[in-house]
């Protein structure tokens, strides 16, 4: 875990430090971005991290996905969720329609069925592995902005097809606001794996993102978003999806004080969901976070 940490908080420095030159440089061509980002990262992400880890911060990655085979069954599966993320952005593309709030949804319940498996048997690779992915979207996100090649035209497009009226600026962070949400809990979370790589003893505040976002928001609206109807929703499949996790053994069964506890929190979070003209994907799950823990 200190190891991914490192890795990730270098990671996270070399993304903002390409997004700092681009900006105040003035880069547009494809050339000078892939330059620039290829210094940059080079002397002051992996330099560095191999100097600390004395290997290849890459390298250490792999041997953690082939070292172990339950970690690369679970990196197949998370490859093919991402698949059908490609392939629902680019049919969106092909048909050229805008995205319903549905299909825009189908990236929250994708979250759902990322992060779960991760948590019950991997805890600590999703923890990497969810950091890593941030910056690639930074990453990914700068390359919309400037259109550069291969990659920019096509990224531009699906923002174009997947945009709502909370994506008004120059920046889609929509997506990048829902993996936080979904992994802050995990990211600030005391000793959130245990001795088995697993996130089972300390699920439920991990869950917050998920159950908030990834469920709860998706089925208030889809039902019906900001009524009565939706917040009903949006409580009733928080409440049957933790049901079914203690059905299937997932999650311990929860004391009669830890239930109210979590029932509160899902009360609330629903409440504020309803309420808030905020960016919900941040601030559901901290607020359901700070009520559970």
């Amino acid at each position: 875990m200190q190891i991914s940490t490192l890795i990730i908080q270098m990671g996270l420095l070399g993304c903002g430090l390409i997004g700092i030159s681009v900006y105040y440089v003035g880069i547009r061509s494809a050339k000078a971005f892939y330059l620039t980002a290829v210094l940059l990262l080079t002397f002051t992400v992996f330099v560095p991290l191999h100097i600390l880890l004395d290997e290849s911060p890459i390298w250490w990655i792999f041997n953690q996905i082939l070292g172990n085979m339950s970690t690369l069954k679970l990196v197949i599966y998370w490859s093919f969720c991402a698949g059908i993320a490609v392939l629902a952005v680019s049919n969106q593309i092909f048909y050229a329609r805008k995205a319903s709030t549905g299909m825009r949804k189908v990236f929250h319940i994708l979250s759902l069925v990322v992060f779960i498996p991760g948590l019950l048997y991997k805890c600590s690779f999703l923890y990497l592995a969810s950091g890593v992915v941030v910056g690639i979207f930074l990453a990914l996100e700068i390359v919309r902005i400037l259109n550069i090649p291969p990659l920019g035209h096509h990224l531009q497009d699906g923002f174009a097809v997947f945009s709502d009226e909370k994506d008004t600026g120059n920046l889609a962070l929509t997506p990048i606001y829902l993996l936080v949400g979904c992994s802050l809990p995990l990211w600030i979370h005391p000793s959130p794996c245990d001795v088995t790589d697993s996130a089972m003893f300390t699920l439920p505040p991990l869950l917050s993102g998920l159950l908030s976002i990834g469920l709860g928001d998706t089925a208030a609206s889809i039902v019906l978003k900001k009524t009565i109807e939706g917040t009903v929703a949006c409580i009733l499949s928080q409440i049957g999806l933790v049901y079914l996790l203690i059905y299937f053994g997932c999650l311990a069964p929860l004391t009669m004080e830890y239930g109210i506890k979590l029932f509160t929190a899902i009360i609330i979070g629903s409440y504020v969901e309803a309420k808030t003209t905020q960016v919900d994907n941040l601030v559901l799950p901290l607020v359901m976070y700070i009520i559970i823990i």
